[in-house]
């Protein structure tokens, strides 16, 4: 099936497809995923940049892809993990690009999960102040959020995602085939943010997601294919509404105020991105609870479901200063406040700027 993000105003000429079926990434190329991968622009070359463990994977099966597609692939291997999101591999992307005399007329296609689709769309957007790309997510994580919305970057050691641009692919073609080989971990790992989706923007699909996690967890391939779809849908929605996150669009940052600063402690190492949005999530619905906007039963609904899909549910140990040092970086500080995304109940949503002397006695009050 197709999802259109359909960006307004000036953007109206960044919209692109978003195609997604069980198989369609194969040898024989045919069909609707090369109409979308035409339209979108792509022909005679094309950097693709993927990891060691999707190069292992599926390398033969994508270059294999790409040659009956009639396109020239200059395959680009980065190591696998978060660290990758770095200055050190953005410059050697660039050096590679300069090397095989890319041109801002052809493309990079991300293949591979979250890291690579924010690296890889970053070095787009800014080599030759921009060049086409593709996002061929691999991963659940990237599936529902990282490769729809134009978000890249890369870490600094300061924070996560501190250096980056909103940028758009041309296509994003999500294969749920490739999810057969994902660890249970990183399947868990993704599906924190699909429950952020329910949790915030849509109470239907929660009820959904609490009555079918086993099956989901389970790769049974129809539930997949829905929450991928129904979880693409909601963020196409919000994306088209405010692409550059200047309203709306900052509700998909619930559980990320308190889940990056996890991950910052950790130096995004020990715990996943997705592990840290789920105790984000858990925090994020304490404090709901502790203002008045929800009531007791809501939070426990989102903590039963984290905890039932065997995401971590226990706020990590660092004292309240450490917690708010590394909050005070987030991109959402403005004036000694800090924007949170709170749950009202179950798929609805409000946003609260909070001082960091509250978040500083509530986190003395619960750890």
């Amino acid at each position: 099936m197709k999802i259109r993000v359909d960006l307004s105003g000036s953007a109206k000429d960044n919209s692109y497809d978003i195609l997604i079926g069980s198989g369609i990434v194969n040898a024989e190329a045919a069909g609707e995923v090369i109409d979308v991968i035409k339209q979108a622009g792509l022909k005679g070359r094309a950097c693709v940049i993927t990891t060691e463990t999707v190069n292992g994977l599926y390398g033969r099966l994508f270059k294999n892809f790409l040659k009956n597609a009639r396109i020239e692939p200059v395959v680009l291997v980065l190591p696998d993990g978060e660290s990758t999101k770095s200055i050190k591999y953005l410059s050697y992307i660039y050096d590679e690009l300069i090397k095989n005399r890319f041109e801002r007329g052809e493309f990079i296609i991300a293949f591979g999960g979250g890291v690579i689709g924010d690296i890889a769309g970053y070095a787009a957007a800014t080599y030759l102040r921009g060049i086409n790309f593709i996002q061929i997510p691999t991963t659940l994580l990237a599936d529902v959020d990282s490769s729809v919305g134009g978000k890249t970057g890369i870490d600094h050691p300061g924070g996560k995602n501190l250096i980056g641009a909103f940028y758009q692919p041309k296509c994003v073609i999500i294969d749920v085939n490739f999810l057969d080989t994902l660890p249970e971990r990183e399947l868990k790992n993704g599906f924190a943010e699909v429950i952020k989706y329910g949790a915030v923007l849509d109470g239907e699909f929660f009820i959904y997601l609490e009555n079918n996690y086993e099956k989901i967890l389970s790769r049974d391939k129809d539930g997949l294919t829905h929450i991928i779809r129904r979880s693409c849908a909601i963020k196409a929605d919000v994306v088209n509404k405010d692409e550059k996150e200047a309203g709306l669009r900052s509700v998909l940052n619930f559980g990320h105020s308190l889940g990056h600063a996890v991950e910052t402690l950790y130096n995004y190492k020990t715990v996943k991105h997705g592990e840290a949005i789920a105790i984000g999530m858990i925090f994020a619905s304490m404090v709901s609870e502790d203002l008045g906007f929800c009531t007791g039963e809501t939070l426990n609904r989102i903590k039963t479901l984290i905890k039932n899909s065997g995401l971590p549910a226990k706020i990590p140990g660092f004292t309240p200063v450490e917690y708010i040092n590394a909050m005070k970086l987030d991109k959402k500080v403005e004036s000694r406040l800090i924007k949170f995304v709170l749950v009202k109940e179950i798929g609805g949503f409000v946003f609260k700027e909070l001082d960091f002397d509250y978040i500083h006695e509530f986190l003395k009050k619960i750890l």
